[in-house]
């Protein structure tokens, strides 16, 4: 392996902290967190870990923000952090580090409690390498959180995706999202400790479903879901993955086969199911770029119209429930928006075995693979 004196990185790694040895790293981490002596004679800050969370990324021009987004993180979260940018298509093959730590600060200005992070810079082809790098700077004996940014390349080998516990990943940014998704299944069912799976397109629809599940349970839909006849999903530029994924959730709450031998990438006809007396319609559509908001989804069934959107001025999903010779009712809930820091945290706070999207996740696939 190359000498870390020989690597050439990023100007963007100077700001992650102290660059040291990798054979150094936990000695350098020691005496970040040792400190000097109070007044009273207390030497140190608490250091706090729950968790190992690593983030990938074989892009290194968004090592900035990726940086930013582990910080946020870091300041909510409990954990050792690790922030690792390879660039794969370099000739030389080695590894530099640095490490660095985030604090809360309460309110005498003093800093409390931290967590720590270890960055590295990854050069050259060598899958095995993050793996060694990952495995060799875990805090033992807790689980790992593993976020891989961007496409799935060959380091997502057996070595490394046998002792992931969490893996998050965001299918919205992979030019062609199917075989990646049944690499994953692949590697997952093969893996005697299978890692549970976390899409950030599923879970950016969080508030839509909550939204789509309170109008599903009002005496008013409920009563005409049986003559359901066409729903229509419109998505904004770039979020396609989280209207497929929405399909899928509504076809599987109403318990409806996606009929493949006719549905198109545009127009998904849904089989009669449990309770139904006729099948419906599935459209999507692009959202109108002046529209705020990712996904938004309309309702009909026979003398019912529901309109579900994100509020245009504040952080709200509004519910319209429309009927023929009665007033519009019209339903709020807060739904916050999300960006990625926020969006793994609420992976992380939730945890358990995200069994909607594994069960979703077979529908998801037969849309992916439909054409026209």
């Amino acid at each position: 392996m190359t000498t870390a004196a020989a690597l050439s990185a990023p100007p963007a790694f100077d700001l992650l902290g102290e660059e040291v040895e990798l054979s150094r790293i936990e000695k350098a981490l020691q005496a970040l967190f040792a400190g000097d002596p109070d007044e009273s004679g207390h030497t140190g800050i608490a250091r706090a870990s729950l968790i190992n969370l690593a983030l990938y990324n074989e892009n290194p021009s968004e090592l900035e923000r990726d940086a930013a987004v582990l910080a946020e993180l870091t300041n909510e979260t409990a954990c050792r952090s690790l922030l690792i940018h390879a660039d794969p298509r370099a000739a030389a093959t080695g590894a530099r580090a640095w490490v660095q730590a985030h604090c809360q600060i309460d309110r005498n200005g003093e800093k409390s409690v931290c967590t720590e992070q270890i960055s590295f810079f990854l050069t050259g082809h060598s899958p095995g390498l993050l793996r060694n790098v990952v495995l060799a700077h875990l805090d033992s004996d807790l689980p790992l959180a593993f976020w891989w940014r961007g496409e799935l390349s060959d380091a997502f080998e057996e070595g490394l995706y046998s002792r992931i516990d969490r893996l998050l990943f965001d299918s919205e940014g992979w030019d062609a999202p199917r075989n990646p998704i049944l690499r994953l299944l692949e590697c997952q069912r093969g893996s005697s400790s299978p890692y549970v799976m976390h899409d950030l397109a599923f879970t950016r629809l969080n508030s839509i479903r909550h939204a789509i599940a309170n109008a599903f349970d009002r005496p008013v839909v409920a009563r005409s879901l049986g003559s359901l006849s066409e729903v229509t999903v419109r998505y904004a530029k770039g979020f396609r993955m989280s209207a497929l994924y929405l399909a899928a959730w509504i076809a599987g709450r109403l318990h409806v086969d996606v009929d493949g031998a006719v549905s198109t990438s545009r127009e998904i006809s849904c089989l009669p199911g449990r309770g139904r007396r006729g099948g419906f319609v599935i459209r999507l559509a692009e959202l109108d770029p002046a529209r705020l908001g990712t996904v938004e989804v309309d309702f009909e069934t026979g003398g019912t119209r529901v309109e579900i959107t994100r509020c245009q001025t504040r952080d709200f999903i509004r519910t319209l429930t429309k009927r023929e010779n009665a007033a519009t009712e019209e339903d709020w809930l807060p739904a916050r928006r999300l960006h990625d820091a926020s969006l793994v945290a609420d992976i992380l706070n939730r945890a358990g075995r995200n069994r909607t999207h594994a069960q979703i996740l077979p529908t998801v696939l037969e849309l992916l693979a439909l054409r026209g």
